[in-house]
């Protein structure tokens, strides 16, 4: 049997710290695939659509949805423009009975694994639609203890196929819209990791105002909560200067959060941010997470490869 290899990166996520440095930490693991081909996959098919879709928010930025899988459901997933592929827990693919196409290889800071891959005959999310999608079968242990009752997660595999207007206000998608008025930001749908290509990116530029040298390109993530950055990849990126910072953590594997940093992308600025900074060694493909949760609206062409950021309705 063939193997594709995946890499899944563990990266930590913090809700905002109290004066007196008490902090809840929950961990984030993001899938960065490869650029090899699934073996025995079926070349995926697409449906269109142009319409609006409710979803639920969780902890102000997690997109719940619900989607159907082979014809059952629906099921309750992720949309998470961080994770390259879509992947499904166990007890779901044997409820499908999901027909394995090869394995991954999944490394993450403590150990390596191998996961099932899966075929998947046709995934909905409302009328828009992709069959002959290959999907990651995993536990989800650490996104369930942040989204109780997900069955899965819709990465960018199934996303960048449809142009997404996501409204955090209304807690509402909409696919198939034209382009709003606005500054159309670009960004880059590879990357690399460790001598590899990687796919399914939402890799943007941004500006930390007041930061010598401080452009830099994250990934744009419906998945995380706060700004990080992993600078320890990225020899660059400048620690210093930095506004206001409150250590967090000592050691080598601590932390560091800076408070009340602004950012600019495009010409559109966001004040009063939270940074992460993490002091470990975590290797990335990007310099680190933007969250997509920071702007109230926010309109994804992935067939244009741009965004618009806060678009007037």
């Amino acid at each position: 049997m063939l193997t594709t290899r995946l890499l899944l990166v563990r990266c930590c996520r913090l809700d905002r710290c109290s004066l007196l440095g008490r902090c809840r930490l929950a961990a984030r693991c993001l899938l960065l695939t490869a650029a090899l081909a699934l073996p025995g996959a079926l070349p995926a098919q697409v449906g269109q659509t142009n319409e609006m879709i409710k979803f639920q928010l969780r902890g102000r930025y997690l997109i719940v949805v619900q989607t159907m899988v082979d014809g059952a459901g629906p099921f309750s997933f992720l949309l998470d423009t961080g994770t390259t592929r879509t992947v499904i827990d166990p007890d779901l693919a044997r409820e499908l009975q999901a027909p394995a196409i090869g394995e991954a290889s999944i490394t993450t800071v403590l150990h390596v694994r191998q996961d099932k891959l899966v075929q998947l005959q046709n995934v909905r999310l409302g009328e828009a639609s992709v069959s002959g999608l290959g999907a990651v079968v995993d536990k989800l242990a650490r996104q369930k203890m942040l989204a109780p009752g997900i069955r899965g997660i819709l990465g960018e595999d199934f996303l960048s196929r449809f142009d997404i207007l996501i409204d955090y206000r209304k807690r509402m998608l909409r696919f198939g819209d034209p382009p709003p008025a606005g500054e159309r930001c670009r960004f880059e749908t590879t990357g690399q990791y460790r001598g590899s290509r990687t796919t399914n990116r939402l890799l943007i530029g941004v500006e930390f105002m007041g930061v010598s040298g401080g452009k830099v390109q994250l990934q744009l993530d419906t998945g995380a909560k706060m700004l990080e950055l992993l600078p320890a990849s990225h020899d660059s990126f400048p620690s210093q200067p930095w506004g206001e910072s409150m250590a967090t953590s000592s050691g080598a594997n601590g932390i560091t959060i800076h408070s009340n940093i602004t950012i600019k992308v495009g010409t559109t600025m966001v004040h009063s941010l939270d940074v992460i900074q993490s002091r470990s060694a975590i290797a990335f493909d990007a310099v680190g997470l933007l969250p997509a949760a920071i702007f109230h609206r926010i309109y994804i062409s992935h067939s244009g490869r741009f965004v618009v950021l806060n678009p007037v309705e």
